[in-house]
């Protein structure tokens, strides 16, 4: 424990040292990105067409803002009803943190949107470009998190294909919304 000279306990109490990501961590890290991913298509499959690109990126990275905010204050009451007493600031700061990746997942489809907005592109075009690259991102995100959790063969290819159609059923939902 540290604590000054005169015994009282430092903020460094609150911070023990950072071990690498535990499996609940690391857990709730990936899912959060993947479902950043979803929400971020979703969003985009919804968007009305009159809005403009940058106000579509606007509108994804509000939603995923607020999709964190709501998934964080839901995990920093449940952790402090687990533990049946308030938070560290070191455990604030974990479970805000941990949940983050849910907006930056959407860094790449507002990026694209925002690149395409500068040069001109037309929206409906600019958002299946969008949508498109969500997907791709998908089936990357499928890939590599059913390698890491052990899939080889026909089952490591069937749990990318899962995640990949989600991205498929996103744009599926923008050609029937518009």
């Amino acid at each position: 424990m540290t604590s000054k000279d005169d015994g009282t306990p430092t903020a460094a109490d609150d911070a023990p040292a950072e071990p690498e990501l535990d499996g609940g961590r690391l857990h709730r890290r990936r899912a959060s990105h993947l479902y950043g991913l979803i929400i971020s298509g979703s969003v985009l499959a919804s968007a009305p067409t009159d809005l403009g690109l940058a106000h579509i990126a606007l509108a994804v990275l509000a939603t995923l803002v607020v999709y964190w905010s709501a998934e964080t204050y839901a995990h920093w009451i449940a952790a402090r009803t687990v533990h049946g007493r308030p938070l560290t600031r070191h455990e604030e700061r974990v479970v805000v943190a941990d949940g983050w990746p849910l907006v930056a997942a959407s860094g790449a489809p507002v990026g694209v949107l925002l690149v395409e907005q500068l040069l001109g592109v037309e929206v409906s075009r600019g958002v299946t470009v969008a949508l498109t690259v969500n997907l791709a991102l998908l089936l990357i995100v499928g890939w590599r998190m059913s390698r890491a959790g052990g899939l080889h063969g026909w089952r490591h290819v069937g749990a990318t294909l899962i995640t990949g159609l989600l991205g498929v059923a996103m744009i599926g939902l923008k050609l029937a919304l518009h």
